[in-house]
């Protein structure tokens, strides 16, 4: 897995590209962690992302949890199959998930 990293309107933007796997989420954990602790609002690109597995689905609600009130944490562009995995598991509900980039930024922005 590769991360990119990008800000856009006082947005961090955290590009995953790859499987987000037992394998890798410790990395992603290790970058978004420090983000939202710091209180950045960080908005997770998923349009590059292969698959989510169930411990990539614990990094990231442990991400949204340690957001809390001090920062956001959006998912954004999830591929067909990214999306699906989040409907199934029920993610989707328990995470803001945006259609696009924009939308996510957007939204982080309004709250």
């Amino acid at each position: 897995m590769e991360l990119h990293e990008s800000t856009q309107d006082g947005v961090t933007i955290i590009a995953p590209k790859g499987n987000i796997n037992r394998a890798t989420s410790p990395e992603l954990q290790a970058r978004l962690g420090p983000m939202v602790e710091e209180g950045r609002s960080v908005v997770v690109d998923l349009s590059e992302a292969a698959t989510v597995s169930s411990a990539g689905l614990r990094v990231m609600f442990i991400i949204a949890k340690a957001a809390g009130e001090n920062s956001k944490f959006v998912l954004a562009s999830p591929n067909e199959m990214v999306a699906d995995i989040l409907n199934v598991t029920g993610f989707a509900s328990l995470i803001t998930v945006k259609d696009d980039v924009e939308s996510a930024i957007s939204y982080v922005n309004s709250q």
